[in-house]
């Protein structure tokens, strides 16, 4: 028997295996055979850097010569051309096929098994069963906890999943070529067009290649209908402006193809002795291009749960617990993301594509936090001294959270209004940043140092995030 069985070898997969086979743990991925199908190019946004520099694979990132990425280029909602440089640092274009068996491969090498052919999920009692078929012959596999990292397909994920409420979303996409090149501000970014019934988007690989998709709602779209996928992929491209401007110069090389872009969530993300960690769980919106970043970090917190249930048995149903809430918010908080973009689109567009993709979240609530906490840091600023205390209804009790390779319990805040718990931001724990505020700091400068000397020293900037977020979501209020 196993200790870990994880279904699936692709970004979450391997991240998950790799993480419990270095943590000690008996592991195997059980994946599918290589697919010969073309595989779409994905955008790791610089953040991702920070994911894989804590994993501790930037090096051998950095070493398979991924195409480097400094932005994006956007024209969206019938605005002008926006060029927008990554703030700091840079991405990397992918094509998903080798960033995957780059992953598969560390996993490999930190002590998982690997073993290709097909997996079933059985009917049983006490939890999902699988069964793992070879060319040779199908057989049972056995162990103590169970990682559906299979993405859309959803071996396990699928008898827990609860589609959207918007339709269905489909990718309409192929390989493009110009071997002089594109004439673009900055030939690395991605490309992001939203038009009347659908939005465009492109990746380069290299300076003179290009993937092209188009993201289309089947029953909203107006489509071309029965001549076949290249008279419905260029009749897509014939709608939008930009794009029909730029790929005007290019040839399609290769394709086009088309695949299942639609999103979905689960009503449960674990139980007893298995959890549903990536896309096995919720699909994100491609729009965000968040997707690889989320299913990562979704293993990680996999590992931790599954770690701590292998070795913590009195901690078992805590693990659960965390992990269900952590999925939910995660997948309610790229919904916000996205249905900003999607009212962007309906405000100019006005057609159902949009205005349905629009109503899943309601985005001004996020962008209404983000203005209290930047209004909360300037006045705290301008103030030449303060007097903190602890609001009303404010209480500290212990939560689960992550603390290495295990979930503990912690101290968290709960505040009225608030949802969740609050222990941790930028770095900062919460709880003792308003213990030592209400102790008498009349200086955010002497407070900032009683902290660092407290706790685990942060930067500035990311200790006045945290004390400007507990200010403007009324935690702490200033008697001043």
């Amino acid at each position: 028997m196993f200790d870990a069985v994880i279904i699936g070898g692709g970004p979450a997969g391997a991240t998950a295996g790799r993480l419990l086979a270095q943590w000690g743990h008996a592991v195997v991925i059980l994946t599918a055979p290589a697919d010969p199908r073309p595989t779409l190019a994905e955008c790791l946004p610089p953040s991702t850097r920070k994911l894989f520099r804590f994993l501790g694979i930037q090096d051998d990132i950095d070493g398979a010569g991924f195409y480097r990425t400094n932005g994006n280029t956007v024209w969206w909602g019938g605005r002008r051309r926006r060029v927008e440089p990554y703030p700091a640092g840079f991405g990397y274009q992918v094509p998903r096929g080798e960033f995957d068996r780059l992953l598969l491969g560390l996993a490999q090498s930190a002590g998982a098994q690997v073993r290709f052919g097909k997996v079933f999920s059985v009917p049983g009692e006490g939890g999902p069963r699988i069964e793992f078929q070879t060319a040779a012959k199908r057989v049972p596999v056995r162990a103590r906890f169970l990682l559906d990292c299979s993405g859309r397909a959803g071996v396990i994920g699928r008898r827990f999943r609860v589609r959207q409420r918007h339709p269905r979303t489909v990718a309409l996409w192929g390989v493009w070529r110009n071997d002089e090149g594109w004439k673009l501000p900055d030939p690395s970014h991605t490309l992001v067009e939203s038009y009347g019934d659908g939005w465009a988007w492109s990746v380069p690989l290299a300076r003179d290649v290009r993937h092209v998709a188009f993201m289309v709602g089947p029953g909203e779209t107006q489509m071309v209908r029965g001549q076949g996928p290249g008279a419905r992929y260029r009749a897509e491209l014939a709608k939008t402006a930009a794009f029909r401007r730029i790929f005007a110069r290019g040839a399609l090389e290769r394709g086009p193809w088309g695949r299942d872009a639609s999103l979905y969530t689960a009503r449960s993300f674990c139980g007893p002795g298995f959890l549903l960690a990536g896309d096995a769980g919720a699909c994100i919106d491609p729009l965000s291009s968040f997707g690889v970043k989320k299913a990562m970090v979704s293993a990680w917190a996999g590992a931790v749960v599954a770690n701590t249930w292998l070795r913590k048995p009195a901690m078992r149903e805590t693990a659960l617990r965390y992990f269900e809430e952590r999925e939910r918010q995660v997948q309610e908080d790229y919904a916000r993301q996205s249905g900003a973009w999607f009212r962007a689109g309906a405000a100019r567009q006005g057609h159902p594509f949009w205005e349905h993709r629009g109503e899943e979240a309601d985005a001004a609530n996020g962008r209404m936090e983000m203005d209290a906490v930047r209004a909360a840091l300037e006045a705290l600023r301008r103030k030449s001294s303060i007097h903190l205390r602890r609001a009303d209804g404010v209480r500290t009790e212990p939560r689960p959270g992550i603390e290495g390779r295990e979930i503990v319990l912690r101290d968290a805040l709960m505040a009225p209004g608030v949802a969740g718990a609050l222990d941790f931001l930028a770095n900062v724990h919460l709880p003792r940043l308003v213990e030592l505020a209400e102790r008498g700091s009349s200086q955010v400068p002497d407070l900032y140092e009683a902290y660092n000397r407290a706790c685990a020293p942060v930067a500035l900037p990311d200790f006045l995030t945290a004390l400007a977020a507990l200010v403007a979501k009324g935690i702490l209020i200033d008697r001043a």
